[in-house]
């Protein structure tokens, strides 16, 4: 403390003051810093207070003493301080007033005051009526035994008047923050901080502790006050009284009996948490709390729910505070953001801790998640809730992990390591998780990150949860009708964009509807039939929409040459969206493939030169050439390059520059791995933004959380979308699509007509029969597992059509995988029927369902 000599005061000529006289006074400012100050009698508290404001302090603080604001006029000597008195400076003196206020009501001797007595005389009587209000007043429950309405009663008589002061000290400061500084939070901060400095807080864990029953009656229902502040403060300005409630769980857990298990320290802990959470969710600054002292109050918090996941992972104990852990460690992880280091520093101590916390978690998660390796269990309602209970929990640890191993390499190595060691487990996790669960960000950043650990069965899982549920079980009264579309063929892409265009995106999520006009087909197998015509039509090269890639005709790239200016070109790239979308929804693989530089600008990832080199083949090895040549070569100029490319599209050429005034920066041999990335971002990023924008905006329509379309492409690889969507194009298994078929209608597996059918299917080329798969089915491309890896595994039937003539060719009912096949009486008559419905024009328009 540093003594400051008081302000001269006019004096009369050869007057000499006696410094004998001299007062010393304990001044404590509001960043609870004390300093000493020596004063005389005939001193005023003003010029005292003047001086301080002359040396950096805020001018509109008040003297307080004892809970009473000084009069600022008024001379040293005449306010009857005692030696060594300790004011305390504030803006708020009405606030350090009813701290006092509530700290006498707490520790008076009598019982109540006469306003309270007077208030509960209103209460008690004979009357049943009066008992029933009381019953009423106190929030107990209907019915309750007669002792513990008394013992409620006894308690709010013995607490009343501390906790209605506490709620007037709450009130005071929303109003003094309305009146004087609405749009300054910060100041409630130093409101409410008037219950530390005075030792309220303090004061009433002690009455809570006590043995004394009125004493411990007071202190609780203050502290409870304090919980629910009734209103007092909105809920914007609640997060500013995070340190008293850190001060709570400070106390209460070092001086109860009970511990860390004392309820009102949990009570307290949870309601520190919640507080912690409001500046997120109401998108407000944190508190402006020292980050030292705000790491030290955490650390403890920290660990011990930490440590509570721990004993329920590995024991089983009672359900670990998910919320609580996930704000605490969180918090702590954004705090700490150097490595753990070995001194004594917060940042070391926390880092530590956190990383002692951190490992006996990971070292947990294993066994847990092998104890929900589920993959043979038949739920029941309530066991399925208990798993997917406990299933979210996993994720919130892993969550908290993954937090922590973004700005500690050893700890993500570890963490790896041990997802890695128990990729079985890991992978039952994540086929686990419900559809709900895993559209939460933590989980798709997390499978996101580890991708390669888990298999296509547990990446696909994910992806498709992104995707509306279209086969739930869901009466109609849950949900949105189908969307119905009716459709001529000859105007397909037309009219379908006009359908889908115009739906909502509850009516594409409900499923969909569809007919073509003048034909009697309708259910799922015309949906199939569709969705993969209108694809293939939007993929076809003449549309302008993508490009194959040389070496795969069923590959496609975003068409660089077509303009993104056109607004028709631009909708139709979002209703290609949409459309893909709506395939990965209905499980239809419609032959479309995306080229590598298409799915990682979906996904968010960067190009490189390798990625490009099946969209351009010509390109990718000009780049390696470069990158190959001679340093002296290239520095020669040889090639006669600049930071520059021409762009020859529509009858123009133009000099695009890939940096400011790059055309006058030469290509040398250590500028050249730039110039190449720059070309590519130029010619596979910059050329089509606004071409990939709304093909992405219309797959993202179809997602049931559209802003987690990242998550969707960033959770699988190319060769899993590949999968999902395009489907096999080798030769189909003959004796495997006729394992997954049987017979109606009088034919068997021994009839001459079957023999002859399946030997025309084997004598077919492979284009031949998935055209005639597509006609019976309206699936034209097998996954990649063949039939038993698709929805037609087992279920594909041969029926005769014993009314129609040899002369008929075969009619189909899509919908239930069913060939009505005629009694041909030649191999030579069924092969030629069968190529007649292997003709495009044909498998895509003939038959029922």
């Amino acid at each position: 403390m540093t003594p400051i000599s008081s302000a001269t005061a006019p004096l009369e000529p050869g007057y000499s003051p006696d410094w004998s006289n001299t007062i010393r006074l304990f001044v404590q400012n509001m960043d609870s810093g004390t300093i000493v100050i020596m004063a005389r009698p005939y001193d005023t508290l003003g010029e005292l207070l003047g001086r301080f404001a002359g040396v950096g302090h805020r001018s509109n603080l008040h003297a307080v003493f004892d809970g009473r604001q000084l009069p600022p006029k008024a001379p040293i000597g005449e306010l009857r301080l005692p030696p060594d008195a300790l004011l305390h400076l504030t803006p708020y003196p009405e606030a350090w007033s009813l701290a006092s206020q509530i700290a006498a009501a707490a520790t008076a001797q009598s019982v109540v005051s006469a306003e309270t007595a007077e208030f509960f005389r209103n209460f008690f009587g004979n009357d049943r009526q009066r008992i029933r209000r009381l019953v009423r007043y106190l929030g107990i429950p209907h019915g309750a035994p007669q002792d513990v309405v008394a013992a409620e009663a006894s308690r709010m008589l013995i607490s009343r008047d501390t906790v209605l002061l506490v709620r007037k000290f709450f009130d005071s400061a929303s109003t003094v923050h309305q009146r004087q500084a609405p749009h300054h939070a910060e100041m409630m901060g130093e409101y409410l901080h008037v219950l530390l400095q005075s030792g309220v807080i303090g004061l009433l864990v002690r009455l809570y502790l006590s043995n004394d029953r009125k004493y411990h009656n007071r202190g609780k229902s203050a502290i409870l006050s304090f919980l629910i502040p009734n209103g007092g403060l909105p809920l914007h300005l609640e997060v500013w009284s995070a340190p008293l409630f850190l001060q709570l769980c400070r106390m209460i857990a070092s001086g109860s009996t009970h511990g860390k298990n004392d309820p009102i320290y949990r009570d307290c802990r949870g309601k520190l948490a919640n507080l912690f959470s409001l500046h997120g969710w109401l998108s407000l600054p944190e508190p402006e709390l020292p980050r030292e002292w705000l790491i030290e109050q955490l650390i403890p918090l920290a660990q011990e729910t930490a440590d509570e996941f721990i004993l329920y992972m590995t024991q089983g104990t009672s359900v670990p505070p998910v919320f609580e852990f996930r704000v605490f460690f969180s918090m702590l992880c954004r705090k700490v953001r150097v490595p753990c280091a070995a001194d004594s520093s917060p940042d070391g101590r926390a880092g530590a801790a956190l990383s002692q916390a951190a490992m006996s978690l990971l070292t947990s998660v294993s066994g847990f998640m092998a104890s929900l390796n589920s993959s043979d269990r038949d739920w029941t309602p309530s066991s399925r809730q208990q798993h997917d209970a406990a299933v979210d929990r996993i994720w919130v640890v892993l969550d908290a992990l993954d937090s922590w191993s973004e700005t500690h390499a050893q700890f993500a190595a570890a963490m790896r390591d041990t997802l890695m060691a128990h990729a079985a487990y890991f992978n039952a996790l994540v086929l686990g998780t419900s559809a709900g669960r895993s559209r939460q960000d933590d989980m798709a950043r997390i499978v996101s990150k580890h991708r390669d650990i888990l298999g296509v069965g547990a990446r696909r899982h994910f992806s498709k949860a992104m995707l509306p549920e279209l086969d739930a079980d869901l009466s109609p009264l849950d949900m949105e009708r189908p969307l119905e579309v009716l459709i001529y063929r000859s105007r397909l892409l037309s009219e379908s964009y006009w359908y889908i265009s115009e739906a909502t995106r509850d009516e594409l999520h409900a499923g969909l509807d569809v007919e073509f006009v003048n034909e009697e087909a309708i259910g799922d197998g015309v949906t199939r039939e569709w969705v993969t015509l209108v694809c293939r039509a939007l993929f076809d090269p003449q549309q302008g929409l993508f490009s194959p890639c040389p070496h795969n005709r069923r590959r496609f790239f975003l068409n660089r040459a077509a303009s993104g200016a056109d607004p028709l070109h631009l909708k139709y790239l979002d209703f290609a969206g949409r459309m893909i979308g709506l395939a990965l929804a209905h499980k239809i693989q419609v032959g479309v493939l995306f080229d590598r530089t298409l799915f990682l600008r979906l996904s968010g990832r960067p190009i490189t030169l390798e990625d490009i080199a099946d969209a351009d083949p010509s390109m990718y090895a000009s780049c390696r050439k470069i990158l190959e040549m001679d340093p002296d070569l290239i520095d020669s100029n040889a090639l006669g390059l600049t930071f520059a490319r021409e762009d020859g599209a529509f009858g123009s050429r133009e000099v695009i520059e890939l940096l400011p005034g790059g055309r006058d920066v030469p290509v040398d041999s250590k500028n050249r791995g730039q110039y190449i990335h720059l070309l590519i971002q130029d010619l596979f990023v910059n050329s089509t933004k606004d071409q990939l924008n709304h093909f992405a905006e219309g797959f993202s329509f179809m997602l049931v959380r559209p802003e987690m379309q990242r998550a969707f492409f960033r959770s699988l690889d190319l060769e899993d979308l590949d999968q999902m969507l395009g489907g096999r194009m080798s030769t189909i298994d003959v004796q495997e699509w006729k394992e997954n078929t049987t017979y109606l209608g009088g034919y068997s597996e021994q009839d001459d007509q079957i023999n002859w059918f399946w030997k025309a299917v084997a004598s077919m080329t492979a284009e031949e029969q998935r055209r005639l798969l597509f006609f019976w089915t309206s699936v034209e491309y097998l996954p990649f597992g063949g039939f038993g890896g698709s929805e037609l595994c087992g279920l594909m039937q041969i029926s005769k059509a014993s009314s129609k003539t040899p002369d008929h060719l075969p009619s189909s009912r899509t919908c239930m995988y069913r060939l009505n096949l005629p009694c041909y009486t030649s191999f030579d008559m069924t092969l030629s029927r069968l190529r007649m419905i292997a003709q495009e024009h044909v498998s895509n328009s003939f038959g029922k369902t």
